[in-house]
């Protein structure tokens, strides 16, 4: 696929995605058809720059192609992941995601849209000023005794500033983008246009549960009074933790449009990417065990997981940031899902396919046989039910995509057949966040004993496994 295909299909994705659209230094823009019209603009903007850069190509031999190819794709994506960074939301996090989740995405598409994991285009700080001082009631002057303008990370819903409490006490400052809570709502209401969407990935789907918990998870990333409640309860979990940590909230200088944690220091995902492998290998175990010791041991899932979102302390430790998104399972569902991979480990196909049925993967009456529902979950279930060491790679990773979308051979057609319970919507992001960051890492270890210590049927393997256990015990 070309250049231009990719900003093509880009720009579409984000039509389909796009839930709102930021306007420099305006605020949130309004209108549907207003926000339709920039993604037209963009794709002329880049039909019009393609077009002259074949012009120039005619004109050029060798390497001197081969530099205006390469010119010429690099500034199609920075033009690409820009737009995506102001326009925020949906479209920000489809940029984020599309920077890490797969390599069939060209090279410089990954590089330039891997800006917007942290450092997207800010807005003008006078209009979060303004926010920031409505919602706490004062001057910021008074609030704190520094705060920095200059934005720390500009978020998909807000932007994040650093600051210094009263008693001294450095902190990060999450501030709502001014109108962006009332142009998501809006999009969100056209539930039509979201059924329509799920029901080209998924035929067999009931869509209105999905989309109804997709709805839910989302405006609940607005309310940052429900995201610090959840970030609470996660410190709270993780409490003097040996390798996970917590930001700590400031309930005093937050509110439901501002969220004040305590400031930690901490490498990027992409510094840490130059690291050997044994230490790649140890924060890929950390970030394992945060992701399915959270679901298995407490029935809970951040369901934002990218690569902006953790930092990498000089004590070994992962702070996980951003609790917007929290998905807390209910008891039953829970136990079914727990159940239904114990079945898978223990082969008993039976026992598989009917708890697949009691959790909504399919109707009882359904035409897909035991063996091949098996079957076809045994390549997702590949990570955790290999014998010894099993390494994460884009490969597998890309495989999974197609196995999801496109499956092919002795699954063609699975997808058609197949309904996504609305428990887990946010669970795919596992498959498509957690995987690909473990890939990125080349994340290699048992996981597989780590498993079956979460579900309590084999001792701690691991260093991390131990030193978890001490920490719980």
């Amino acid at each position: 696929m070309t250049w231009l295909l990719w900003s093509a299909a880009i720009a579409g994705l984000a039509v389909v995605l796009g839930f709102f659209l930021l306007a420099r230094g305006r605020g949130i823009a309004g209108g549907r058809l207003g926000r339709i019209a920039r993604i037209s603009r963009l794709s002329a903007r880049l039909s019009a720059s393609w077009f002259g850069s074949r012009l120039r190509r005619l004109f050029a031999r060798g390497e001197r192609r081969k530099q205006l190819d390469s010119t010429a794709r690099k500034a199609a994506a920075e033009t690409v992941a820009r737009e995506m960074g102001q326009m925020k939301g949906a479209i920000m996090k489809l940029g984020q995601m599309m920077s890490f989740v797969s390599d069939d995405i060209p090279e410089e598409y990954r590089a330039a849209l891997a800006s917007l994991q942290h450092a997207a285009p800010a807005m003008d700080f006078p209009l979060l000023r303004d926010v920031a001082e409505r919602e706490l009631k004062m001057p910021l002057e008074r609030a704190f005794a520094r705060f920095e303008t200059q934005p720390l990370a500009s978020a998909s819903i807000g932007q994040v500033h650093r600051a210094t409490l009263r008693d001294g006490s450095e902190v990060v400052v999450k501030i709502q983008y001014p109108g962006v809570g009332d142009a998501i709502r809006a999009d969100l209401a056209n539930a039509g246009m979201l059924y329509r969407m799920m029901a080209m990935f998924y035929p067999a789907l009931d869509p209105k549960p999905v989309v109804d918990e997709l709805r839910m998870r989302l405006t609940e990333e607005l309310d940052y009074a429900n995201e610090a409640r959840s970030q609470i309860k996660f410190g709270e979990l993780y409490t003097r933790h040996p390798f996970i940590r917590i930001p700590r909230v400031i309930p005093s200088h937050s509110t439901s449009l501002v969220l004040t944690s305590e400031f930690i220091a901490g490498r990027r995902f992409a510094d840490v990417l130059a690291d050997d492998q044994s230490a790649r290998n140890r924060w890929a175990e950390i970030l394992y065990r945060f992701v399915f010791g959270s679901i298995i041991r407490h029935g809970v899932f951040n369901g934002d997981p990218h690569p902006g979102n953790y930092l990498f302390d000089a004590d070994g430790r992962i702070a996980f940031l951003d609790f917007g998104c929290v998905k807390w399972f209910p008891a039953d569902m829970l136990a079914n899902w727990l159940a239904l991979v114990r079945a898978h480990l223990s082969r008993d196909r039976a026992a598989f396919r009917a708890r697949a049925v009691t959790l909504g993967f399919l109707k009882q009456d359904a035409a897909i046989s035991e063996d091949k529902l098996f079957d076809y979950f045994a390549y997702f279930y590949e990570p955790f039910e290999a014998e010894g060491e099993f390494t994460f790679s884009r490969d597998y990773n890309a495989r999974s995509f197609k196995m999801v979308f496109a499956p092919e051979g002795p699954f063609k057609g699975m997808s058609k057949q197949l309904n996504m319970p609305p428990d887990f919507v946010l669970v795919n992001r596992i498959q498509w966040g957690v995987w690909s960051i473990l890939a990125q890492l080349g994340a290699t270890a048992d996981w597989a004993a780590i498993h079956q210590e979460f579900l309590g049927t084999r001792p701690p393997a691991s260093e991390l496994g131990r030193l978890d256990a001490a920490w719980r015990a």
